[in-house]
Formats: structure tokens, C-alpha cells, sequence
């Protein structure tokens, strides 16, 4: 029998509730696929798993194994080869069992999200060979040890990094050239960012530094300068500031400033006044604290709040986990963040959900949790499309000051203000 989304015959057929012991093979693991089957599982069930960590597992899991589940769950790391088999055996009562062989891996994706497919094995003599095969692979596995967690814990932060960057590089591609995506489809005549400022990100610009794509890129920031002058009352008013340095209240022209040596972004940025800044430090500076951007892409205009970009926002990142801890502090994050309404997107670690998604307060600080500020980006933004009258000529101001007006609650909701008393 072929499946296509596991996770329905586990909890549809009771497997997951009647199971004895499991036996798991697979590339993989994450930590939401990890409670989502052992919650499910009886507290009396051993689970015994082999994994190669060829793509992705969350550090997490491993530790949380290895120091609280080991009387109950074993978990090996097949190091001689690739591993890349994804199997799952489920012995039941009666000396009854099922198993399920397939593409997806221990993680919710592999389990119900992506496009899998899975083959349902119930012939008693097909799973004695599968579970010989399985026991191989077991065997010869690692046995997972605290020293094993430590060093892949040092290295996860450049893989996830890597990954992340190769699905926005994907996602990019994909969108330029499939689904429907066509210039032609735009009407830039009355659009304030026309066609050409926006080719001025894709990959075939981003990491040139010659002179004809440096001038595209100057236009480019004379028309975020324009943008900036009509704003600057109302981002008082908001007791935002600009970057104090007049050279830098864009982002930088200097390919070396930005990640990958590529400018596939330009932006405008408002947060802490400098009087504020300073009482930090001296040389305290804006990039390095939570801002609301206005950001041009490959094929969008964007209004963000940025608590902070992969290794920047440390203080006010660090306060707004800390106070996630209080269930009010929770429950008024997750109001403000509702109330941005549709279009509205949170991205934690690479992964973007839309703020509606989000069915109560707990399951948005569990999202929150995988923060982790010096390796990864925490934005809360809305994009817009190119021929979205939001961002025509007479529209973009209003719509920025619109939306920043939103925004801003979020923005003095998150940000740590222990330096006021200072």
C-alpha cells in the first residue's frame, strides 16, 4: 500500500498508541517530529534509532536523549557511508507489527508536509527482513555520547547557515522563472521602484562590483534617500532615528559589507536615537539593535521589524526570550503580532510562517524558542509585489507610515529598555 503523509495512519490506525517498540532509520531528525511521535507513544515503548545526520538534526534532540530519555530511547550515528535511508518499524501487541519504508525523514516535513511517498509493509516475513537490514546498520552505529553533542553543536550553526542559504537561493530561482512570475505582467509607469532597480539585486548583478552596476546601485539608494526624506517626520514622531552617520542612512554600496560578498538587498533603517545608543556604549550603533527597515529585493519592497540580523540584536533579542517566560509578556506579543493582519510574516532560523498560523500564544513561543541570534535572522515583515498600488508614487509614503504605525508596537513591546534608567 502506498502512503503519502505518514503521520495519518500513525495516529488514524493507533499505531503510534499501540506500539511496543519502534525501530527507526533515517537521514534526519527534528525536534517538532521527535515530540510529535514520542507524546504519542506509551511511556513503556523503547525506540531505538539510527541516523547518519546527513541532512540536518537538531542538536537538541540529541541532547535531550542522551540526557533524559536513555533508559527509554537509543540512538546510534552510522558513520561509514552516507545514510540516507528513511524506515520505520513498529512492533505491536500480539506479536503484531507494521512498517513503513519511504522518502521522508524523522522531521514534521518528511512526516506530513513535503511531497513524500511511503510503502505500508504488513507480510510478517517482509518485516523480519526489513528489521534484519535495520539491525545492520544499528550495530555498526556510534553510540551517541556527550562529546559527540558538544562537537556537532559547534558545527550546526554553518550547516543550518548553508542550508538556509541554499533554499533562499532556491526559492529566488523558482520564483523568477516558474509560477506564474512574469515582468511583463507589471505596469511600473506610475510604480515608484521600476523594473530596472529591482534587476539590480538578482544573481546576475549581486557580486559585481563594475562601474555600470555601481551607478544602477547609487539610483537605487538616491530613491531610498528621496523615500527617507519624506519619512523623516513621521519616524520622529515615532522617537525612531536614522543611522547618525549621513553616509549609511542606506545600507551599504560595498559588496564586502554583506553576506556572501553579494548585494541582493538595499535598505533604509530607523530604531534607537543616539542618546540612546549611548548609554550602551560610545561606540554603540544602530545596526546593532533592533530596526524597522524599508527593503528592496530581487522582487519585492519590504516593511520589516528586525530584531536582528544573524549575529546582531544580542541585547534585545536576549530580553524578549527572556521575557517570553511570562505568560502576559506572551499572550501581548502574540496580540500585537495577530493584530498585523494578513500579508504579515514571522521568520525564525530560516523558516517563515505567516502570522495567522499561529493558533494561540504557546505555540508561538515554542516558535520563538529556536531563535538564536548569532547565527540567525529574526524578522517580523509584510513584502510587497512590484505592481502593488501599496507602493506606487502617491501610496508609498502613506503605506510605510501605515504600516510602521502597526509595527511600532511590536517594536517598544520587544525592545529591551533597561538602559532608560541609565
Amino acid at each position: 500500500m502506498i502512503i503519502k503523509k505518514l503521520a495519518v495512519p500513525l495516529i488514524n490506525e493507533k499505531i503510534l498508541q499501540q506500539a511496543e517498540h519502534c525501530y527507526i532509520a533515517t537521514a534526519g531528525i527534528s525536534e517538532v517530529a521527535f515530540d510529535f511521535i514520542k507524546n504519542r507513544l506509551s511511556p513503556k515503548c523503547k525506540i531505538d534509532i539510527v541516523t547518519g545526520l546527513d541532512s540536518l538534526t537538531s542538536p537538541q534532540v540529541l541532547r535531550r536523549i542522551w540526557r533524559h530519555y536513555q533508559d527509554r530511547i537509543t540512538l546510534r550515528l552510522y558513520t561509514r557511508n552516507t545514510f540516507h535511508a528513511n524506515v520505520y518499524i513498529f512492533d505491536l501487541p500480539f506479536r503484531k507489527a507494521v512498517a513503513f519504508t519511504g522518502s521522508g525523514e524523522f522531521t514534521m516535513e518528511g512526516l506530513k508536509d513535503h511531497e513524500e511517498i511511503f510503502k505500508k509493509i504488513i507480510d510478517p516475513k517482509e518485516i523480519e527482513a526489513l528489521l534484519s537490514w535495520y539491525t545492520s546498520y544499528y550495530e555498526f552505529g556510534e553510540t551517541l555520547t556527550e562529546n559527540m553533542i558538544q562537537e556537532y553543536e559547534l558545527i550546526y550553526p554553518a550547516l543550518k547557515q548553508r542550508e538556509i542559504a541554499s533554499r533562499a537561493e532556491k526559492k529566488q530561482f523558482m520564483e523568477l522563472t516558474t509560477a506564474g512570475f512574469s515582468w511583463d505582467y507589471f505596469k511600473f509607469k506610475n510604480q515608484y521602484f521600476k523594473k530596472e532597480d529591482y534587476l539590480t539585486f538578482g544573481n546576475a548583478k549581486a557580486a559585481l562590483q563594475t562601474e555600470a552596476v555601481h551607478a544602477e546601485r547609487v539610483a537605487v539608494k538616491d530613491k531610498l534617500l528621496q523615500l527617507h526624506e519624506s519619512l523623516k517626520k513621521h519616524i520622529s514622531t515615532l522617537k525612531l532615528q536614522e543611522n547618525t552617520n549621513a553616509e549609511a542612512i542606506v545600507s551599504s554600496l560595498d559588496v564586502s559589507h554583506h553576506a556572501t560578498n553579494k548585494i541582493q538587498s538595499m535598505w533604509l533603517a530607523y530604531g534607537r536615537r543616539a542618546a540612546e545608543l549611548k548609554k550602551y556604549a560610545d561606540d554603540a550603533l544602530l545596526a546593532n539593535f533592533m530596526t524597522m527597515q524599508v527593503i528592496i529585493l530581487p522582487k519585492n519592497v519590504g516593511l520589516w521589524l528586525v530584531p536582528g540580523k544573524a549575529g546582531t540584536g544580542k541585547e534585545d533579542r536576549e530580553f524578549f526570550r527572556g521575557q517570553m517566560l511570562d505568560a502576559a509578556y506572551r499572550t501581548t506579543f502574540f496580540q500585537l503580532l495577530s493584530s498585523l493582519g494578513t500579508g504579515y510574516w514571522i521568520e525564525i532560523v530560516g523558516e517563515r510562517k505567516p502570522v495567522e498560523s499561529f493558533q494561540n500564544e504557546e505555540v508561538l513561543w515554542e516558535f520563538t524558542k529556536g531563535d538564536q541570534w548569532p547565527y540567525f535572522d529574526f524578522i517580523i515583515g509584510k513584502n510587497y509585489s512590484p505592481g502593488d498600488a501599496e507602493i506606487c508614487n502617491d501610496n508609498v509614503t502613506p503605506t510605510i507610515t501605515k504600516e510602521f504605525d502597526k509595527l511600532i508596537l511590536l517594536y517598544r513591546h520587544m525592545k529591551d529598555n533597561s538602559t532608560d534608567s541609565k
